[in-house]
């Protein structure tokens, strides 16, 4: 099936569209266009000339993230460029991941964002931002899409093999984070001690302070099961 073209400019102004978020004095805009089909669009050309420069090296940013991504399934596809200020993407279906949705099939949403995340890996892409819940979409009985590439990373040769262990932790360790928040119960042994871990690594980060939502307790209790059952 053909990749859908990106819109015009002129379509997206006179089209039906929705704002979904506002963007800043930095940040581009964020748009669903409706269409046949719809699309997401991220914008700077409201964004003050002053600062325009910013939000435009953050839509290369991203959009060089989205190249290559092309033929990934479960993240957007780039459509093209409106022009220098605004570019189009697919629009996923999906709704932002809830604890319900993800509690009723946890081991197999989690290996769905896993198989995800290894392939943007094997792509050099590094979301970086997973741990946002409206950034995991859920539909079906179990499948998962990865959104909002904005704080995307996709770094050259030498940067993936300097930094690339640490992106690629961070990014996993979001899957962790859903497992622990959401469904305690289905953490093996190994990952309840790669939670503890972590979250014993976050209290050092003091510019960004952990809020423990009762990981640490729910990781101790599923750690403390697991041997109970070893030892049985």
């Amino acid at each position: 099936m053909a990749t859908p073209s990106a819109p015009t400019r002129a379509h997206f102004d006179h089209g039906a569209r929705v704002l979904l978020s506002r963007g800043s004095r930095f940040k581009p805009s964020v748009w669903r266009l409706d269409g046949d089909p719809a699309c997401i669009v991220k914008d700077a050309a409201t964004v003050p000339r002053g600062s325009r420069f910013l939000a435009r090296w953050l839509l290369r940013r991203e959009r060089r993230a989205l190249c290559r991504l092309q033929g990934v399934e479960g993240v957007p596809q780039l459509l093209g460029d409106l022009d220098p200020n605004a570019f189009a993407q697919s629009l996923l279906p999906g709704k932002a991941l809830e604890a319900a949705a993800f509690a009723s099939a946890p081991r197999r949403r989690a290996a769905s964002m896993r198989r995800i995340i290894a392939q943007m890996h094997q792509r050099r892409v590094y979301h970086l931002d997973l741990r946002q819940r409206q950034n995991v979409l859920y539909h079906g009985e179990d499948g998962v899409v990865l959104v909002d590439f904005g704080a995307a990373f996709a770094p050259g040769p030498l940067a993936v093999f300097l930094f690339g262990w640490l992106l690629r932790w961070v990014d996993r360790q979001a899957v962790l984070k859903f497992l622990v928040r959401h469904a305690p119960e289905a953490l093996t042994q190994a990952e309840a001690r790669s939670v503890l871990r972590t979250l014993r690594l976050r209290r050092l980060w003091v510019f960004s302070p952990h809020q423990d939502h009762g990981e640490r307790a729910a990781a101790r209790a599923r750690l403390r099961q697991c041997d109970e059952e070893a030892a049985d």
